[in-house]
């Protein structure tokens, strides 16, 4: 039986100087597996426990998304801008930006991972019924391909995987990139790595 736990925020302090670095990692972690390493580069100066208490007084829902990707033709230096909308029974949120998100500043990884980010929207949503996935390549050749998106809402804990297995490729007109929608309205309430 796979054994796995799951890591919401690792703190570092400096007793020296006494400053604080809290990363937000919100992934279930492989107790048992022998490659079990990833880096954080980004983190906020503050406690985790400020982070936390901040979030409950503040006028955003926060959400973790994690996205696994296969197969891509991308190579390091190529781009391409990735953003996603939520739709509950009512609302929606604004199209948010997963290539600069709150903690992640970094470029949406590509080659055969989970990427995890944290959003956040001033859109109170419920339940989540669907979500839209823009992407745009910045390259004429792009191809990516996506296994599925799963989202958890940081403020009940309720989890929704949106399978996807598709290849996405960068449509053009007359040598102008389009950015393109994936809308998904298919889900299970459970992680998509059960």
């Amino acid at each position: 039986m796979n054994q796995i736990w799951f890591c919401d925020f690792v703190e570092l302090k400096n007793l020296q100087t006494n400053q604080t670095k809290c990363f937000s990692v919100h992934q279930w972690l492989d107790k048992i597996s022998d490659n079990m390493h990833f880096s954080m580069t980004n983190y906020q100066t503050i406690s985790c426990d400020d982070k936390r208490y901040n979030r409950n007084i503040s006028n955003y829902y926060y959400y973790t998304v994690r996205i696994k990707t296969n197969q891509t033709n991308l190579l390091p230096n190529d781009f391409i801008h990735i953003s996603l909308k939520l739709f509950g029974k009512i609302h929606q949120t604004e199209q948010i930006q997963l290539d600069q998100t709150i903690d992640n500043q970094q470029a949406f990884h590509r080659n055969n991972s989970i990427d995890t980010f944290e959003i956040r929207t001033p859109t109170k949503l419920n339940s989540i019924e669907k979500i839209e996935f823009y992407y745009e390549f910045q390259i004429n050749y792009g191809k990516l391909s996506l296994e599925w998106i799963e989202i958890t809402n940081l403020s009940n804990g309720i989890i929704s995987c949106f399978p996807i297995n598709r290849i996405l490729t960068q449509l053009n007109n007359n040598n102008k990139r389009i950015q393109q929608i994936l809308t998904l309205n298919e889900f299970n309430n459970k992680s998509c790595s059960d």
